[in-house]
């Protein structure tokens, strides 16, 4: 006892040292192991907020669900297309894409890249998905592009992209719509009047509006106007609850409202429209085609149609 006693007066400030550095990396120690963790943490948060993509089998517009097969499949097609555009192999990724997709918006592979490709992939991107709605063999799911840098940044910057991506199924095989645009219908519906002869010929859908392929001929001796194209709801369509849609006869020229003599055009006009599998278009209505251009311009009577239905 004597001895520790001894050895303790001797060498007390070199005990005394050595124990605060034990404590001292102890504590470190933990202090290093606790902030590793939360590190740990917060990574595989972010992961599984932002990485993980998720199989979505809900519409969160109807609640109904997709089988599982139907949501894997549509899930793969998805990821595939991400992945080639972020590999810069827009020529396979281009291919992905419906012949309508191509016709209506991307008509070349180079348009693709300069509108697409290189809007949206100039820095790769990660994303996730939400089922919005789905008919038969026709899914849209809106698209959250994020920038993969957020996991080691946790920012959020302008390159994030949303978008809505359609897959048509049909006997070729799965297909992509992208960039809004969900689908083309086939309508071939006419209506003639007073020697006006109007024919629906194809509706494109897209999330935000609906554009229709219209074509006019002109069977009388007069120049008609189909409209002035200052009232947008000279044109409009009506769904089955009788809401109304108006025209944006601003994307429209005065040239092409205007009709010859024994003539006949095909034009594009759209429509204030969001996408609803619930809100059916059943007519478009024309309310004030001009059949006398010239008479109308001097002020003089002249005839009008001001309600030429075409049911769809």
């Amino acid at each position: 006892m004597n001895k520790l006693i001894r050895y303790w007066n001797q060498n007390r400030m070199k005990i005394i040292i050595t124990v605060i550095i034990i404590v001292f990396i102890v504590i470190l120690i933990q202090t290093i192991n606790a902030i590793l963790k939360n590190t740990r943490h917060e990574e595989n948060e972010n992961k599984a907020t932002i990485v993980d993509i998720s199989i979505p089998s809900e519409s969160v517009i109807s609640g109904e669900e997709l089988p599982e097969e139907t949501t894997q499949e549509n899930v793969n097609i998805i990821k595939q297309f991400v992945d080639l555009c972020n590999k810069k192999d827009y020529e396979t990724a281009y291919n992905l894409l419906t012949d309508d997709c191509k016709s209506q918006l991307y008509r070349t592979l180079d348009l693709f890249i300069e509108n697409y490709g290189n809007k949206v992939f100039n820095t790769e991107k990660t994303y996730n998905l939400e089922l919005w709605q789905y008919s038969v063999n026709t899914y849209t799911y809106k698209v959250n592009y994020i920038e993969n840098n957020i996991l080691a940044t946790g920012e959020i910057n302008s390159n994030n992209i949303q978008d809505y991506i359609t897959i048509i199924e049909d006997i070729n095989g799965s297909k992509l719509n992208i960039n809004g645009f969900i689908e083309k219908r086939n309508i071939n519906k006419s209506q003639e009047e007073k020697g006006i002869k109007i024919t629906i010929n194809d509706r494109f859908i897209y999330n935000e509006k609906e554009k229709y392929s219209i074509t006019i001929k002109n069977n009388t001796d007069k120049t008609i106007l189909l409209s002035e194209g200052i009232d947008n709801n000279d044109i409009c369509l009506i769904d089955n609850n009788e809401v109304e849609y108006k025209s944006i006869l601003n994307g429209v020229s005065s040239i092409d409202l205007k009709i010859n003599p024994n003539t006949e055009k095909t034009i594009n006009i759209s429509f204030y429209k969001i996408y609803n599998l619930y809100r059916t278009i059943e007519s478009v209505c024309f309310r004030n085609i001009i059949l006398d251009e010239d008479n109308y311009k001097n002020g003089e009577d002249n005839l009008m149609i001001e309600n030429l239905i075409i049911e769809l």
